[in-house]
C-alpha cells in the first residue's frame, strides 16, 4: 500500500525510502488513514506493510506469539523483504521504517534478520522511529567486538557514551511512547530499564492513548488547518535533561543558521519517569536543560525536511 496525498517532491526524496507497519486492530482503511497522515507530516511518500487484523482479542494472542516465540508471519516475512530490497538497492542512501504497537515487535523481528544477514555497512542506512513499540527487546549490536571492548575499558555504558553512537550497527533509533499507555508500560516502558535490552534514545510523553494518529502523530507532530505540521507543540517543547558533556552544538534554536546538536554523537537510555517535565534521564547529577525538538532526529524530517547530515 502506498500514502494517497499529494505531496511536494524534492530531489533528495528519490534517494529515501519510507515503510510504515501498523500496530494491532488496523483494518484497510485504517492502514490508509495512517500512511496519508505521515505523508502529510513528513511530506514524502510512505509504503505500508499491512499487518492485518483478526479483532483485538486474537490480535493480543498473535502479539504473545510473536513476541515470546520470535514467530515471524507473513507480514513480518513481507516486511523483511521489502527493507532488505531497498537497503541493497544503490539508489537509496536511507530506509526510514516507522513502526507502531504490533508492528515495533514485527519490525524488531525484522531487525534480528538483518543482523543476522546484512552487511553492516548497509544497516548505516536504516533509520527506525517507533510508537508505542510493543516489543520486549530492540537489538542494535556494535559493529565491532573491539568497539564493545573499548568502551567497557573507558567504564562507559554502551548507551551513554557518545563514541559508542557512531560504532553502533544501526546508527539512529527513536522510541517515543505516553507514559499512561498499557501497550507502552506492557513494553518499551517496562523493559527499556534492562541494560541493552532496548536499544535507541527513548521520548516519553506524559499521556494516555494508544491510537496512532489521535494519541502520537496528533500530540507529537501536531498539523495546523494547511495539513502542514507545525513548529511547535506542547511535546516538542517539554524540557529533557542530559548532561552537559555529552553536548556541544547549539540547539533547535540556532538551526537556520548553523549547526545542531549531532543525533549520530548523543544517546540516553530511558531509566524513569520522575513525574516533571523532564522526559529523558542519564545517570549523571550535572545536567544540561534542553527541549524534546532539540533531541528528536525525526522532528527534523516534518513538512519535507531532512537532517543537515542528509543525503
Amino acid at each position: 500500500m502506498q500514502s494517497q496525498v499529494p505531496v511536494e517532491h524534492r530531489p533528495e526524496h528519490d534517494r529515501e525510502q519510507w515503510v510504515f507497519i501498523n500496530g494491532v486492530g488496523a483494518g484497510y482503511h485504517w492502514l490508509q488513514s495512517s500512511l496519508d497522515r505521515l505523508a502529510y507530516t513528513f511530506g514524502r511518500n510512505i509504503t505500508g506493510v499491512h499487518n492485518s487484523t483478526m479483532g483485538i482479542v486474537f490480535d493480543i494472542i498473535e502479539c504473545l506469539i510473536q513476541r515470546n516465540f520470535s514467530y515471524a508471519t507473513s507480514d513480518v516475512r513481507d516486511a523483511y523483504a521489502i527493507i532488505k530490497e531497498n537497503l541493497l538497492n544503490p539508489k537509496y542512501k536511507k530506509v526510514i521504517l516507522i513502526l507502531h504497537s504490533q508492528g515495533g515487535i514485527e519490525g524488531g523481528l525484522v531487525i534480528d534478520w538483518l543482523l543476522d544477514e546484512m552487511p553492516r555497512e548497509l544497516l548505516q542506512d536504516l533509520e527506525v522511529y517507533t510508537f508505542g513499540n510493543a516489543a520486549n527487546h530492540f537489538n542494535n549490536p556494535f559493529k565491532t567486538l573491539s568497539h564493545a571492548r573499548r568502551n567497557e575499558s573507558e567504564g562507559e555504558s554502551p548507551q551513554v557514551s557518545p563514541a559508542a553512537i557512531g560504532t553502533k550497527t544501526i546508527r539512529r533509533i527513536e522510541h517515543y511512547a505516553n507514559s499512561e499507555d498499557c501497550v507502552s508500560v506492557w513494553g518499551i516502558l517496562n523493559f527499556a530499564n534492562i541494560p541493552n535490552r532496548y536499544m535507541g534514545r527513548v521520548f516519553v510523553r506524559p499521556g494516555s492513548g494508544h491510537q496512532f494518529i489521535q494519541h502520537h502523530l496528533d500530540t507529537m507532530f501536531t498539523l495546523g488547518k494547511d495539513m502542514k505540521t507545525l513548529d511547535t507543540n506542547d511535546f516538542m517543547e517539554m524540557e529533557v535533561e542530559v548532561q552537559p558533556d555529552e553536548l556541544n552544538r547549539p540547539t533547535a534554536d540556532e538551526t537556520d543558521t548553523g549547526d545542531r546538536v549531532d543525533h549520530d554523537e548523543i544517546d540516553f537510555p530511558y531509566n524513569e519517569m520522575n513525574g516533571t517535565d523532564s522526559l529523558l534521564q542519564s545517570d549523571s547529577s550535572s545536567r544540561r536543560k534542553m527541549k524534546v525538538k532539540d533531541l528528536s532526529r525525526l522532528w527534523l524530517y516534518r513538512n519535507g525536511a531532512s537532517p543537515i547530515d542528509g543525503s
